[in-house]
């Protein structure tokens, strides 16, 4: 017999070794049921490409977990969430269904973690300084809306190739980090790692590694949906398990602090303008980014420095006993920073092609 952890050191490299066997095994079937993402309007991607990824990155995930040799029930609310969330983005990217049809499978599946996997935030921490701000009546409300959010983040910022992808890696190898220095049970780290395997496998073929090359495959909602849901099952797990892991909610927080501003600063200007939060438009960071005359994958790669300083802050911040309330101050600075950069996105955008000129320029 195997140990549990030479176990789940195979499962990692199965997870990895069967996500990058289904790419290009469902491009076909992708292609004859019309699962394919086509240029035009915002989207300005060359030819049609596979809207698959997300299923070969569940694939490999679920088959993976399997093979760890330890029960999953724990996690049951996590995989079949994530099933939910990958079958309701699969419809979308089928047949295009209605946001209200959207955010209902949302609920539910928020509610299933919450309601039947008991995984709840019921607990802030000491972000006022006193004492831990218990929510009570109000922890599975709060939980809702907090998963709602960042299943919508995830999905939002899917819109450059190797992006969300990308931005799933790091809050995974974070999140794996605080699993594995708080003393986690190993089931734990290895779901991590295995999904951080196949999310990886999957960059492969989405990343653009070089100017010229295009993603042969994107996630779709079926992938951006359930890996959202995944990361904010995972963050919510491992908050409110401090005989398990001890990072305080904040880390999480600071972990997730990008894509969650983002998502909501968009949120807020779309309410204030009388449209709806979930209507699309090109005013996410990576779109002024983009619009600033940075390339795909410089833009990529920027977004992913800047998430990984900030989860790198909060989980320095919880290794040197910083005292909570001073994360949770930090992060209004933040906000308003990005709000106002938001509000203000066409002077971002021409303050930043003159920076980028000068550059050249001096360079």
């Amino acid at each position: 017999m195997f140990s549990l952890g030479y176990q789940i050191q195979l499962a990692v490299v199965l997870s990895a070794l069967i996500a990058l066997a289904m790419v290009p095994i469902l491009r076909e079937p992708a292609f004859k049921m019309n699962l394919v993402d086509r240029p035009g309007g915002r989207k300005r991607h060359c030819g049609s490409v596979p809207l698959s990824g997300g299923i070969a990155i569940f694939i490999a995930f679920i088959f993976a977990a399997m093979m760890m040799g330890t029960s999953l029930q724990p996690y049951a609310s996590l995989l079949v969430g994530m099933a939910v969330m990958l079958a309701t983005g699969l419809l979308d990217d089928l047949v295009e269904i209605s946001p209200g049809v959207k955010m209902a499978a949302q609920v539910l599946a928020a509610l299933l973690m919450v309601s039947w996997g008991e995984v709840q935030i019921t607990n802030l921490g000491m972000i006022v300084g006193l004492k831990p701000v218990e929510l009570g009546e109000w922890a599975i409300p709060f939980t809702v809306l907090c998963v709602l959010v960042l299943i919508n983040a995830i999905n939002m910022v899917d819109g450059s190739d190797g992006l969300a992808g990308s931005l799933v890696a790091v809050i995974l190898v974070m999140l794996f980090t605080l699993s594995v220095v708080g003393g986690a049970d190993s089931e734990l780290s290895g779901l991590i790692a295995i999904l951080l395997a196949a999310v990886l496998a999957f960059l492969v073929y989405n990343f653009r590694f070089s100017r010229s090359r295009q993603a042969k495959v994107f996630l779709g909602d079926s992938g951006s949906l359930m890996l959202g849901y995944a990361v904010a099952w995972l963050a919510v797990y491992i908050s409110q398990r401090p005989e398990g892991v001890g990072a305080p909610p904040m880390t999480i927080a600071w972990i997730l602090l990008l894509p969650a501003l983002d998502v909501l600063v968009l949120f807020i200007r779309r309410v204030m303008r009388g449209r709806s939060p979930f209507s699309a438009d090109s005013e996410h960071l990576h779109h002024v980014l983009l619009r600033s005359g940075f390339s795909v994958r410089s833009t990529v790669l920027l977004l992913i420095v800047v998430t990984s300083l900030f989860g790198w802050f909060g989980i320095h911040a919880w290794q040197n006993d910083w005292p909570e309330y001073w994360l949770f101050a930090a992060t209004v600075p933040v906000f308003f920073i990005h709000y106002l950069a938001s509000m203000r996105a066409w002077r971002v955008v021409r303050v930043m092609r003159k920076v980028r000129a000068r550059l050249k320029r001096n360079g």
